[in-house]
């Protein structure tokens, strides 16, 4: 502690001197991302497609930081020094999923209205664009709801389903992420750190039900 820091994910110092900041939300998250990808912890790369092999974590987020900036996002930061002098704590507030569904809904009513009205083909990438992988949207649904008189309504109903679907996958991959790095061994050894993922973890359960 001190001015020493303590040691953090994969055997850094962290929080003392001159050193960088503990910042939980982030470094749990990357140190989740990297066990679950089976990489050192302190990986930063980004998984190359062709050796992601439809993993589940690879495919949401292609690198740690990718994940991490999903996870302040919603979260917020939780940042920790030990330096003398040193603010201990400094809290930021995430904006949590609502404006996260929003954002995709908007997104993925757009692809789906672009399939709809032929302005762009019914290619797999396209297709893949206006659903997700819980809910995929089919070249069938397409045609089918061509033939809708209640075209709108119904694909406004449709982009809603697949935009809650893919963040709730999301935010429960992010749970797995945050659970799997906080068994890190050094973040497992740091009672002040895992009280403080047992928080996050609690408020992102609060944010899916």
């Amino acid at each position: 502690g001190g001015n020493d820091g303590v040691t953090w994910v994969g055997g850094d110092k962290a929080g003392g001197s001159g050193q960088k900041p503990i910042r939980i939300v982030n470094d749990v998250t990357r140190a989740g991302y990297n066990l679950l990808t089976s990489r050192s912890v302190k990986d930063s790369s980004s998984v190359p497609s062709a050796s992601c092999n439809n993993g589940l974590v690879c495919n949401t987020w292609s690198s740690p930081q990718e994940a991490a900036a999903f996870a302040t996002r919603v979260l917020g930061e939780q940042q920790q020094q030990t330096c003398e002098g040193c603010q201990k704590t400094v809290t930021a507030a995430g904006v949590g999923l609502t404006p996260l569904i929003q954002e995709t809904y908007d997104k993925k009513l757009q692809s789906l209205q672009e399939l709809l009205s032929k302005s762009k083909p019914l290619t797999a990438e396209n297709l893949a664009a206006a659903g997700t992988d819980a809910l995929p949207i089919t070249r069938g649904v397409i045609e089918a709801l061509r033939d809708e008189r209640d075209q709108d309504v119904l694909a406004r109903r449709l982009a809603s389903d697949v935009s809650l679907m893919d963040v709730l996958s999301k935010a429960l991959l992010l749970q797995r992420l945050m659970f799997a790095g906080a068994k890190e061994p050094n973040v497992a050894a740091n009672g002040l750190a895992t009280q403080a993922v047992d928080q996050q973890t609690s408020l992102l359960q609060q944010e899916i039900s």
